[in-house]
Order: structure tokens, then sequence, then C-alpha cells
């Protein structure tokens, strides 16, 4: 019995200690999906935190593009005050300016004791966490724009640069940029002319940039509102960069490759992966918080078309530069070997006549060998197995089309690969690695699950290969058997269902015997009670009746429990339309006296206008429920006398009638509640294993129905769905 505790309770702080390692992450983005930066943003955190399988995030859309003012802000909150309610995460991660204010400012009622990482804003302000008294909470990565730095290398590239227009519009987030492009044209230089836009529509500015000015640039730093407060879409505005006719540098990765020349830009990509890395040292504790740190991943990086079209280069003073969309001739690809060939030409003639009969061999043979090779790659994708080839290091050599579509994964990805090289870019890899780093048998079953909870088994087979190379490697053939073990699994089932039904065959066979042999006494005892009655005078006729009568009521009822329970014990051979209720009170009767000696107060309801004729074996069905009346007695046994209730209801839903048997014992373990079904499986002491196993094996495999268990206040639950007078239909 000790043994027993120690295990149950060793299963129990299992459970525990790893819901208390998963890690609950909340994302406040400032803006809707679809916004191309945040969405950057949230894919590169999500994408890190995918091989963390015990972090769980969520995320909510705050759209402040479109709306930002106090009443939404209010709006806003009273929504997340019902959403978050009773939700407890581990740290709060929020996106740009609007989120990271409405967190501070509404953190003592929306959360309890979580961290708070701030990503996407320029300027940090100590007093408003101070003034929420939120200093030890708040981390963040200060994303400066390198607004001076952007219009130094502008001027490299424009040695003759007169005037830059600064575009950035009427947003909040502007706003904070705005004090620091004021202080940089203070700074700039006296022939430089700066012309500071913000007021404009998106027409406004094409029209003003339409025409190209010699020595004239532009420097975009955002614009997604104009003065109207017209919201416009990133490739909206990235349509109207590509018309402009003046050169556009921008502060960030947004518009490259859709307009922008280029510049020392923030990637929207290092941004989401650094703040992903920061979160996930904060969850591990790993770092001293409160923790503010400085982006520093800038790129310099410019789009060659674009400086071709321009007319501008890059300087050599400036390094560490990056180019896209660089195109490359013909004679730069080839240059070295064109000037070989016209050195070598009148050799490669001699060359060319001498190997002309060779090559011709070769291509003959190559010929042959292709057709081999197409008829092997053929036969391999013709095989519905998934299949691949690893060398002795463990490289992928080659695979079948069937392992690619299992891994999710295309051939140019897999060739030449080790397989954990490939663990975090596929799902199905990584499980593949698990099992066999845990199973280090050749031929084994594995059982592969998807994240939409389908599974498929799997028998996988590996063999070792030589090569004409003398190179060793492994073979491995993954042979579908779901269908096949599905099939194993129902045959053990309907195994379990004939002995079980075999065994209450014979019982019925002994207790027909047994009853037969009751019975004839019965008789006798009802007789002598007769003859005793009448043979009397009239005076003890007058004493003795009430006995005499009370003797013929019990020995008539042990006859009538007798018939019963020989009823109820013999297997139905056919399925027949029986009333449910009827049913119920049969199987109460032959233990209604084992109920009433026990104190067990039992309650029927049922539905008023209820239909409550099935499709089946009723005898089965006494079985079953009688399973669960016995394991309901058992537990209300634990409660006082005066506190012991079973309730049975019946009820109709879509066609379906609805059985509900409800106790108010001490209910099942919550460790347990997913396996009381399970053959052999058992909480009581001496207890088999296969009551509610035979139970749901009647249920469903017997009946076309369904049984499950349920949260309960209190005591036990449980359901079972039948269909009504349709021998075809299964729920």
């Amino acid at each position: 019995m000790k043994v027993i505790l120690v295990f149950i309770c060793l299963i129990y702080y299992s459970g525990q200690l790893f819901a208390q390692n998963t890690k609950n992450v909340l994302i406040l983005n400032s803006y809707h999906k679809g916004f191309e930066f945040s969405d950057t943003v949230i894919k590169n955190i999500e994408e890190l935190f995918y091989n963390k399988q015990n972090i769980n995030l969520s995320v909510l859309y705050m759209n402040s593009r479109h709306i930002y003012t106090k009443e939404y802000q209010k709006k806003l909150y009273d929504l997340y005050e019902i959403q978050l309610q009773n939700k407890t995460y581990d740290l709060i991660i929020t996106i740009d300016r609007f989120a990271y204010k409405f967190a501070v400012k509404n953190y003592n009622n929306l959360f309890k004791n979580e961290q708070i990482l701030f990503v996407g804003i320029e300027e940090y302000s100590k007093e408003l966490a101070k003034v929420y008294q939120l200093t030890k909470k708040i981390n963040g990565i200060i994303q400066k724009l390198a607004i001076k730095d952007n219009i130094e290398i502008i001027s490299k590239l424009m040695p003759n640069l007169e005037k830059l227009y600064i575009l950035n519009d009427r947003s909040p987030n502007a706003n904070d940029s705005s004090r620091f492009i004021i202080k940089v044209m203070r700074q700039k230089k006296e022939n430089l002319q700066i012309e500071y836009l913000r007021d404009y529509t998106l027409k406004e500015l094409q029209d003003y940039f339409k025409v190209y000015k010699k020595n004239q640039a532009i420097l975009f730093v955002r614009f997604s509102i104009d003065l109207n407060g017209e919201y416009y879409q990133t490739n909206e505005v990235a349509n109207a960069i590509k018309e402009f006719s003046l050169p556009v540098f921008a502060m960030d990765s947004l518009f490259l490759g859709k307009g922008i020349v280029g510049g020392k830009l923030v990637s929207t990509d290092k941004l989401g992966t650094q703040t992903a890395k920061f979160a996930i040292d904060l969850l591990n504790n790993k770092l001293k918080t409160p923790l503010i740190k400085n982006y520093n991943s800038y790129q310099n990086v410019f789009d060659q078309e674009l400086l071709t079209k321009f007319h501008l280069s890059v300087p050599k003073t400036l390094r560490g530069f990056e180019l896209i969309n660089t195109p490359e001739s013909f004679f730069d690809k080839y240059r070295t070997l064109i000037n070989n060939v016209f050195l070598a030409t009148p050799l490669l003639l001699i060359i060319i006549f001498g190997l002309a009969e060779s090559l011709y061999a070769k291509q003959q043979a190559t010929r042959k060998l292709q057709q081999r090779l197409d008829f092997d790659y053929a036969l391999l994708n013709a095989i519905d197995s998934p299949i691949f080839w690893q060398d002795k290091n463990g490289k992928i050599i080659d695979m079948n089309k069937k392992f690619c579509q299992l891994v999710n994964l295309k051939y140019r990805d897999l060739i030449g690969k080790n397989l954990y090289y490939l663990q975090e870019q596929s799902y199905i890899i990584n499980k593949i690695i698990t099992f066999f780093d845990t199973n280090f048998e050749k031929n084994v079953n594995f059982t592969l699950g998807d994240r939409k909870g389908r599974k498929k088994i799997y028998y996988i087979k590996q063999t070792s290969f030589e090569s004409q190379s003398r190179e060793n490697g492994i073979v491995t053939i993954f042979t579908d058997i779901t269908k096949e073990k599905k099939l194993e699994q129902a045959r053990e089932k309907e195994i379990q269902y004939l002995i079980q039904q075999s065994k209450m065959a014979e019982i019925g066979d002994i207790f027909s015997s047994i009853a037969h042999q009751w019975k004839s006494p019965l008789v006798s005892i009802t007789s002598l009670a007769q003859d005793m009655f009448y043979s009397q005078d009239t005076s003890g006729k007058e004493e003795n009746s009430y006995h005499i009568k009370n003797i013929m009521l019990q020995a008539n009822y042990m006859a009538d429990t007798i018939n019963d329970f020989q009823d109820f014990i013999i297997p139905s051979k056919e399925k027949t339309i029986f009333n449910v209720h009827d049913t119920i009170k049969n199987m109460l009767n032959i233990v209604q006296h084992n109920m009433k000696y026990n104190y067990i107060n039992i309650i029927i309801t049922v539905e008023k206008d209820l239909n409550l004729n099935i499709y089946g074996y009723e005898n089965e069905l006494m079985q079953a429920m009688l399973n669960i009346i016995n394991n309901a007695k058992d537990a209300l046994l634990h409660n006082n006398e005066k506190n012991r209730n079973l309730s049975i209801e019946l009820k109709n839903k879509y066609n379906v009638l609805v059985v509900d048997i409800i106790d108010n014992g001490p209910g099942i373990n919550k460790e347990n509640k997913n396996k009381i079904f399970e053959q052999y499986f058992s909480t009581k002491e001496k207890g088999h294993g296969i009551g509610l196993y035979m139970t749901r094996l009647i249920i469903q495999d017997k009946l076309n129905g369904k049984i499950f268990y349920k949260k309960s206040i209190k005591g036990s639950h449980f359901r079972i769905l039948l269909h009504q007078d349709n021998p075809k239909e299964t729920i």
C-alpha cells in the first residue's frame, strides 16, 4: 500500500513540475495583423520560440494605426480586462509605443507580477516607470533610428548634395522620432539644406517629387498616416516611393527591394530574433533585471539597380555594406575562362579532335546510365513507403518523394544535410531524431503524431549498405502499418468482449441450474404455508394470517428476483428496440436491496415527452450501467450515511438519448480521469480494471454510442450518448 501511495505522489508531482516549467508569454502588438513591420518581428519571435516546447505564445492585436483615441484605449482596457481575467503570464512583450504605454498604465489592473519587455520604441522614460512603480519590472530594446549616420551616408554617396527632404508622419511614434530629427537638423552642414515634411498626403508627395532634381535626395523615416488621419497600407507607400523621381534612403528594411536605394537600416528580422533571445533569457532568469539595451544590429544595404538608375556608387571608405539586385554580365562571370580560351585555342583544337571519339562513347554510356538512373528513380518513387539513405557521417545521400512529403521539406533542402542540422526546420524530423536517440533497435515500431493530433504508426527498418566506392551507410525505410495496428486493436477488443460474453453465458448456465434448484423449495414453502393457513381452526387462522401472508409475499419476491437476475445474466443474442427507462428500472431491481441497506438514495429523472427507445442489446446495456452503479456504490460508502445520493437523468439532445449518472461521492483524482476506461487500470486496491473497460467496449462497439467522464463540482459524473430507433447511425 505504501508503494502505491508513493507511486501516485510521484506521478502527481511530476505532472505539477511539468506544468510549472511551461512558460506563458503574451505579445501586445500596437498594430493590426497584416502590418509588415510587426508581423515580421512576431514571425521571428515565433520561429525562435518554436523549438522551445515549454513556451506558450499568445498575441493581442491593438490596431492603433487606425485608431488610438482615449475612448478607444478605454474600450481596449474593458475588453482585455475580460480576456485576461484569471490568466497569468511569465512575460509581457510590447511591440511599439502604443502597446508599451497601455501595458504600463494598466499593469496593476490587468497583470499580476509579470516582467515587461518592450521593443520598437525610440525613447525610454524612467519617469513613466516610476509613476506606476514598475521600474524593476520593465526591460527593453531601444530602437534608435540612425538618422545622423544616414545623412552622412547620403552625403558620401552624393558628394554634391544640396537639399535633403526628410519624410515623417504625425503618428505618436513619429513624434518620438521628430525630436531626434530636429536635433540632427540643428547640427547639419552649412551648405546642406534640409526640408522636414510631415503635413502632406501621399498623393501630394507623389506630385511634389514627380520631377527629378539634381543633387537632391529623400530620407524616409516613416509615413503611414497623413495630416487628415488617413491610414496607408505598406504596399501603397511602396508604390508611391517607386514613383518618386529622387533617390530615397530609409531607416529600416521594411521597403528594401521596394523602391528605396538603401541606407543604415534597422533589420526587422534581426529585431525579432534579438527580442526572442532576450525573452528566453528573461524567462530562464539568466539576466540581471531590469535591463534596457540599445539595438545595435544595423545593416548597410543598398539596391544596385537604384544606385545605377541615379548614377550613384558606394564609396570605398564605406565598409561592411551589402548590395542587392546586382546584375552580373556574362563577360564578368566568365572573364578568366574567356581569357584562357583565347590563349589556349590552338591547343584546344587539337584536344577537341582527339577527344571527339571518346566523348561520343562517353555520351552513349552516360545515356545508358541516365536511363538506368531514371528507371531507379521512378521505381523508388513508386514505393509508397518513405525511404532515405545516409552515409557513415549521417549525411543524407538520397531519398524518395514520400520521405520529402513526410518531413514536409523539399529535396534540395534535405540532400547532403545531416538530420540534426534539419532538426529546427522540421517538426517531424525533430520527432524522428528524438525517437532514434532513445531507441537503438534497427527494426522497431514508431508512432508519429502531427500538430493536429492525427497519429500514424510506422514500422522502421534500417539496413547497412556498402557502395562500389567502399562507402558505408544506412538505408531507413518507414512502412505505414497504421491500418494493421488499428485492425489488431479492434480484434483485441472483440476478443475481450467475446471472453466477457462467454463468462456471462457460463454464469447464466450455472445460475439457471441454481435457480431451478431454488424454485422447488420455494414452491414447497408456499404450499406448506397455505396448508397451515387452511388446516387451522377459525381462531388460529385469524391470529397467524399476517405471518403466513408475509411468508407468501417474500417467497414470491424471491422467485421474481431469481427470474429477473436469470434474464439479466443471459447475454442478448440479437439487437432489439427497447425502452431504456424500463431497462434501468429492471437493473435497479437487482441491486435495490444492496442500495437500500447501504442507505443510498437513488433518483431517476426523465425529461418530459422523451423518446426512450433505442436499438441494441438490452442486457449488455444493463451490464454496462451496472458496472457504473456498483462503482458509484463503492464510492458513496466513503460518505456519511445521510449523504449518499445517486442521480440518473434521461434527456434528449439532437436526436440523441443522454443518460447522466451522477453521485456525490469523493470523485476521481485528476491524474486518473483519463485512465479509468483503460484495460486493467483500477483505482481500487483489489480491483481488476476490467469493469469500466468493458462498459466502454459495450457502449461504443456494441451500441454505437459514446461514454465519457465529465467534470463535476463534487463526485463522479458519467455521460452515455445513444442514438434513438436508428440501427445504422453512429455518434
